[in-house]
């Protein structure tokens, strides 16, 4: 696909060749809802985990308002991409917006690991889409943008990569490794957007290729599995830290906000007063409601996606 070229304005401020490139924009997405999905996933699952509603669900149809978000805070972003699985796609995305492309598993997938419903998995050959520039930004369908977003947060003045998600670092042993030597995560602060360089997505594989095995073994998702992201994170700082960067917790927590959405009420509707309040510039919404979603707290989440971005996007039918 050919690429278009960044608006040069957005971006003069950094005087680093990398940045005159491009910057693309992945999803992972899927709806749990859809019946066909759903008897494929049966078809598949082994235990009760495998069926836990909140990793796939979309009762808030959450990539839309996203996407509105990027529209209006990151409109340098220079194509987006959303990776789901055949034949899925948004009932209300517009087929032939040329910013935006649905590509599905099996095209970028080796045949053996099709069909798969491990995150970890996916997020592994997300790398290898075709047409992909080779710096990108990730997100989760999850994540939205809050207030305006350049270049900026994801490179340093001197342009290196930086790493959101990290305390101070995690090329620190007792950060990164556990005594069986896998890679250990810091829980919610991880939930932020990345900034992936393509060369070095297939250099952690390459440098820890049993982790990688192992996620390739498991249809779901597996307590033992490395999340991917994490084990980005622990290369890039490990193995490329001349041209990247951590961003400790206290300028993180500037800038990013993680949300559980619980069935409680009253504290929703208090975390979600902050959160217009604060405005961050990356927020994550995380689906923590369980089998039975309180009816009071979908209205109360759906009502502040739909006052904080009212309009449609130009992706949107």
């Amino acid at each position: 696909m050919e690429q278009k070229k960044v608006n040069q304005s957005t971006i003069q401020s950094l005087d680093q060749k990398d940045l005159q490139k491009p910057i693309d924009l992945v999803y992972t997405w899927v709806d749990g809802d859809d019946l066909t999905y759903r008897k494929l996933v049966n078809k598949y699952s082994e235990k009760p985990i495998d069926l836990n509603p909140e990793r796939t669900r979309d009762i808030y149809e959450m990539i839309k308002y996203s996407l509105r978000s990027v529209e209006k805070y990151a409109p340098w972003i220079n194509h987006i991409y959303i990776f789901t699985c055949r034949p899925q796609r948004p009932n209300w995305l517009k087929s032939d917006h040329p910013k935006i492309s649905v590509i599905h598993h099996d095209e970028v997938f080796d045949p053996e690991d099709v069909p798969t419903f491990n995150y970890n998995l996916i997020e592994s050959y997300i790398h290898k889409i075709p047409g992909l520039s080779d710096d990108f930004i990730y997100l989760n369908d999850d994540f939205l943008f809050g207030s305006n977003v350049s270049p900026q947060d994801f490179y340093s003045k001197d342009g290196k990569v930086l790493m959101h998600g990290t305390l101070f670092g995690e090329n620190f042993g007792w950060r990164v490794y556990n005594k069986k030597n896998d890679i250990i995560g810091l829980g919610l602060i991880e939930h932020s957007p990345i900034l992936i360089r393509k060369e070095w997505w297939q250099g952690m594989q390459d440098a820890r290729p049993e982790l990688i095995k192992e996620i390739k073994s498991h249809k779901f998702r597996e307590g033992t599995d490395v999340m991917t992201y994490k084990l980005y994170r622990w290369y890039s700082l490990k193995f490329q830290s001349a041209n990247s960067k951590a961003i400790k917790l206290p300028e993180l927590l500037k800038s990013h906000t993680f949300h559980k959405i619980t069935n409680n009420f009253k504290r929703q509707q208090r975390a979600f007063n902050w959160l217009e309040k604060k405005s961050p510039k990356f927020f994550c919404l995380n689906d923590d409601q369980g089998d039975r979603p309180n009816p009071e707290v979908v209205e109360l989440v759906q009502n502040f996606l739909d006052e904080q971005h009212p309009e449609k996007s130009s992706f949107e039918k």
